[in-house]
């Protein structure tokens, strides 16, 4: 089964990319990996930033993973997450068919990776799943001697997956939220935009837009029964 890159969103937070890369070593994960690191806004990112990008050398302390195993790419500047993560995912977009996301604060369990790659390949042509999310709420099944595939509405950004295509048609949306649209959209998504808007970060909350243009399309989100990623 071909190998799905996988995407790690990382700003100025060193130990928390160290646990995301020592959970990907640990898991003998061996997926091309980008690093994509948002532009620092002062010399104490600068710092902290050559920190992050000395781990990820073959001298430094993942040094088991080879150089072409990991791409980085840096933004010259601050972009901010919402931003960061538009434009890197629509240059991976470009390049493959479909690919995992990870942001520094998301430590992959060892069998997340296997659970999109194989739900990548299961529903590549189901027209109504959008993405495939890897966290789950605690206690969500009891019974986790089995992982199984649940249908859900909702979009958590922990973890998660996608076909360049599905990521593409987001992108290109051009509906206007007019009145007619908004009353569609659930009023659990309409009380989190309000709260969004009265804390003036509306711009740091791409998912939300995200999950309101799938659900006004109809689509879905798989979901395991139980937590394959741990949020830090």
């Amino acid at each position: 089964m071909q190998l799905i890159p996988i995407v790690i969103f990382a700003y100025n937070r060193t130990s928390h990319f160290k646990r995301v890369m020592i959970a990907i070593q640990n898991s003998k994960i061996k997926n091309k990996i980008y690093l994509i690191l948002d532009g620092p806004k002062n010399k104490g990112d600068k710092i902290i930033q050559e920190d992050i990008l000395g781990s990820v050398k073959t001298v430094g302390k993942f040094n088991k993973f080879k150089k072409n195993k990991i791409v980085v790419k840096k933004n010259t500047k601050n972009l901010g997450l919402a931003k960061s993560i538009a434009k890197g995912l629509d240059k991976i977009s470009k390049r493959h068919k479909s690919f995992i996301v990870l942001e520094d604060d998301t430590v992959p369990y060892s069998r997340l990776v296997e659970f999109f790659t194989s739900c990548l390949k299961k529903y590549n042509k189901e027209e109504k799943i959008a993405a495939i999310c890897g966290y789950q709420f605690m206690n969500f099944d009891k019974k986790l001697k089995k992982l199984k595939t649940v249908f859900l509405k909702h979009f958590i950004p922990w973890g998660w997956a996608t076909w360049s295509k599905n990521w593409q048609a987001y992108r290109s949306n051009n509906i206007k939220f007019e009145k007619k649209y908004i009353l569609k959209i659930p009023r659990f998504i309409r009380k989190i935009q309000k709260k969004v808007l009265i804390k003036k970060k509306k711009k740091n909350y791409w998912s939300l837009n995200y999950m309101q243009h799938n659900y006004l399309n109809n689509k879905y989100f798989v979901y395991p029964n139980h937590p394959l990623v741990k949020n830090i």
